[in-house]
């Protein structure tokens, strides 16, 4: 579409700060390169968008982007417009994709607003609630057999994560889910909202080396959020992903916490089969939206 002559575009300053704080809930430390539009008269800021610091590896190497434009402003060109410098400057410092920093509800609006700037669904999340109750009868007899037949390692143990290398814990994650290493150092540390949990987080160790976690945080006085179960893909599918389960939820019921609500990715077979078995009920669906960077261009050029 032609660019609308009543708004203008430029690199954000750092008197732009508070304007962009507002409209993308974060400060410009957040962004390797920020935009924002202007409009009106007096002139002001109406529109922000930008790059973050930090990428996700997979399944593209890329980095995130966020982008707000204010209501009144909207249906005016600016969001695509301000998106096609933010593509072209990532491809242009070598990015494959970029990805939408926040999760958004399958059937959202924000997803169709998503859709309308070229974006596609790189990755579906589950979030299924569980009652702890059933975990035990299910899990421990079933874990005992396993031990009975030599399934399990002799050298295999489950520590907290306190006591875990939170290096290796990242580049576990990071090897098998991918996401951003920032983020997830911050949420291992416990430094952000939302951090994992050192109290019902489990760590699996074979020969000192780390093989599989499960990582949560609590949300309610009775409710914890299940938000990575990881086993390395070796011994994936078995004993390991029953005995971490298994300590997680003893630790847990000695907390009083009564439910888990397991995050799954489209990748994370065992655990969807394990809710599908347990009768867990799904309570929330998100995608994560992106941008490969060989299709915007085109994408962009049709648009003009």
């Amino acid at each position: 579409m032609p660019l609308d002559s009543s708004f203008s575009t430029r690199i954000a300053t750092r008197e732009d700060a508070k304007a962009v704080r507002m409209l993308l809930s974060a400060p410009l430390e957040t962004f390797e390169y920020l935009l924002v539009a202007e409009s009106g008269d007096p002139v002001r800021i109406v529109a922000a968008g930008g790059l973050t610091r930090s990428e996700r590896p997979k399944p593209l190497v890329g980095p995130g982007v966020t982008l707000h434009v204010i209501e009144p402003a909207r249906r005016q060109g600016i969001g695509s417009e301000l998106m096609k410098r933010l593509a072209t400057h990532a491809l242009q410092r070598g990015a494959e994709a970029i990805y939408a920093t926040q999760k958004v509800a399958s059937d959202s609006q924000e997803r169709s607003a998503w859709e309308a700037l070229g974006f596609s669904v790189c990755e579906t999340v589950e979030k299924h609630e569980l009652p702890l109750d059933e975990f035990v009868p299910q899990l421990a007899p079933l874990l005992d057999r396993m031990r009975q037949r030599g399934k399990i390692p002799e050298s295999a143990r489950i520590i907290p994560l306190f006591e875990a290398d939170l290096e290796e814990v990242a580049r576990l994650h990071l090897a098998t889910m991918g996401g951003d290493p920032t983020s997830l150092m911050q949420k291992l540390r416990g430094e952000v909202p939302e951090s994992f949990s050192p109290r019902y987080s489990r760590v699996l160790l074979i020969d000192q080396q780390i093989k599989g976690v499960i990582l949560g945080h609590r949300v309610s006085r009775e409710i914890v959020h299940v938000d990575a179960n990881i086993v390395a893909p070796k011994i994936r599918g078995g004993w390991a992903n029953v005995w971490l389960k298994l300590e997680a939820t003893q630790g847990a019921i000695q907390w009083g916490i009564k439910k888990f609500v397991f995050t799954t990715f489209d990748h994370y077979t065992d655990t969807r089969s394990f809710t599908d078995r347990l009768q867990g009920i799904m309570v929330e669906k998100l995608v994560l939206m992106y941008l490969p960077l060989a299709d915007s261009q085109a994408k962009f050029a049709d648009d003009e």
